[in-house]
């Protein structure tokens, strides 16, 4: 089984994680705490990370793809160049969830090509990413089938370099080919 990535009617995330939890699909929706201003003032809301997009896993075959599809406020599965369906890894939703029930502010960025490197210690310890050009200081962890990426603050959080198993520095670029 593998994650798969739906593409949403807008403001319709929600509904449709409901719609495919009714049907039995395990699904995912990323959120982000922003804030927002109402006539009470300043309010906390919770908002899809990557409006419009959304993750389910399942084994697609024929009848998956058509019970994915017909449902209420899905548009289609996204494909990349080649016309292949986009499978994100499991390990990107593992640190998607993680990010997400850490309790830390996070938000989507930019897709940024660079040299990966670990969080070493504290709450965001094993969490691997960019570091961020400008300041703050920002971890920017690819979710590289959207081509985008998100940004946790890491302040003076100890990161070291990430090397693949032939002892070489990983780059984002080594995993894009």
């Amino acid at each position: 089984m593998k994650w798969y990535v739906l593409y949403s009617r807008p403001h319709h995330e929600r509904a449709v994680v409901e719609r495919l939890l009714n049907k039995a699909f395990e699904s995912y929706l990323p959120l982000a705490t922003v804030w927002r201003q109402s006539k009470g003032g300043l309010r906390k809301a919770l908002t899809p990370l990557f409006p419009r997009h959304l993750f389910v896993l399942c084994r697609l075959e024929m009848y998956t793809h058509l019970e994915l599809i017909t449902t209420p406020g899905v548009v289609r599965l996204l494909e990349d160049g080649p016309g292949r369906f986009l499978v994100v890894p499991d390990e990107e939703i593992h640190t998607l969830r993680g990010l997400c029930e850490a309790g830390i502010s996070f938000e989507r960025a930019p897709y940024q090509l660079g040299e990966f490197v670990e969080v070493v210690h504290g709450r965001l310890a094993g969490v691997t990413g960019v570091i961020g050009k400008g300041r703050p200081r920002k971890l920017l962890v690819p979710i590289h089938a959207l081509r985008q990426s998100v940004a946790v603050p890491i302040g003076r959080a100890r990161v070291i370099p990430v090397k693949d198993a032939q002892g070489r520095l990983r780059t984002s670029h080594s995993l894009e080919g």
